[in-house]
């Protein structure tokens, strides 16, 4: 029903003047265009929300003026404007580590970096850097607001998540939530979501074993996420609308080809039907000992006529990826 729109700011950033003073190069201009954005963006959490975010810039500034980016470009095509696209990021990497995690690798790196003379590789760390910091001090935002409302239990996430490692579904869940709208707001796009329910599985067999939450309080925060995936669909660009690539990949084998079917992949599907809306797309990987029950569930999901799940055959794919000189462990990992 459009209802997050009116959240949504006319202005965004204006980034030109500033980097062309600066002197900034392009990396530095893409890091300082999420670390104005990040800024530039108002806290909005609504009554009970449990999983928080929701975009308010409704366009993305340039980092260079249309005459220079042209002149500098001339002769050449810049794939999609030149922003990264149609990649999945390590999410699973960055939720456990946390981005101090992520921060002190950089630092570390950055040091190595400079006893090499590496200045190019010194200006990327220092652009990650300027990024990290500009997601933590938004979570910290986000997080004194739900304190300021008293939804404790938000501020308590975002206290601890992105900017540390994630112990539980519930700071998973929200930590993917803001890493992954970042990097839409910063201009990328078609940045899929990967195997979701493998590196969120371990998150949630610990919650349910110790008691901390059940299977339906599990399936009410999954929803939740799902839903937040929507809040900002409208801004995101494709083809048509909804045509944005932000899906996951369920089910398919581990890396040393056992099943990868466990309870999350159940419940996607099942939350993903139940929610009914375009966000995520499901892509279900499929082979001839896929469970029947499990694609019975996936055909009520096709019902709902969202043009999802899509599915990818194993038996194609795997072997695919390996003759093109994958190692067998990475092209059974793969996601869509």
């Amino acid at each position: 029903a459009g209802h997050y729109a009116r959240y949504r700011q006319d202005a965004s950033p204006r980034l030109v003047e500033e980097c062309d003073a600066e002197g900034l190069s392009w990396t530095a201009r893409r890091a300082r265009l999420t670390r104005r954005m990040c800024e530039a963006e108002q806290v909005v959490i609504e009554p009970g929300e449990r999983i928080a975010f929701t975009r308010t810039l409704r366009d993305i500034p340039d980092v260079y003026a249309s005459a220079e980016l042209a002149a500098m470009t001339e002769g050449r095509t810049l794939h999609e404007g030149g922003n990264v696209n149609n990649v999945c990021a390590d999410w699973g990497l960055s939720i456990s580590q946390g981005l101090a995690g992520r921060r002190a690798v950089a630092l570390d790196t950055r040091t190595q970096a400079i006893a090499a003379g590496d200045d190019e590789q010194v200006e990327f760390i220092d652009a990650a850097l300027e990024t990290v910091d500009a997601v933590v001090a938004l979570a910290e935002r986000y997080a004194a607001e739900a304190g300021r409302q008293g939804n404790d239990m938000v501020a308590v996430v975002l206290e601890r998540v992105p900017a540390q490692g994630a112990r539980t579904f519930h700071e998973a869940l929200q930590s993917l939530r803001l890493l992954q709208a970042v990097v839409w707001l910063s201009g990328h796009h078609h940045v899929g979501l990967g195997r979701l329910d493998q590196y969120l599985w371990p998150y949630l067999a610990r919650d349910l074993e110790s008691g901390r939450i059940d299977e339906a309080g599990a399936e009410e925060l999954l929803a939740e996420f799902f839903i937040a995936l929507n809040r900002d669909s409208d801004l995101y660009p494709g083809i048509q609308q909804g045509d944005n690539g932000q899906s996951m990949t369920l089910g398919g084998t581990t890396r040393d080809g056992a099943s990868a079917v466990n309870p999350l992949t159940w419940m996607s599907l099942r939350v993903a039907r139940d929610v009914g809306l375009i966000d995520p797309k499901v892509n279900l990987r499929i082979s001839p000992d896929a469970d029947q029950a499990l694609l019975e569930l996936a055909t009520e999901l096709t019902r709902k006529g969202l043009g999802f799940p899509q599915y990818a055959n194993d038996d194609v794919v795997i072997p695919a990826l390996a003759s093109h000189g994958y190692d067998i462990e990475d092209a059974r990992d793969y996601t869509v």
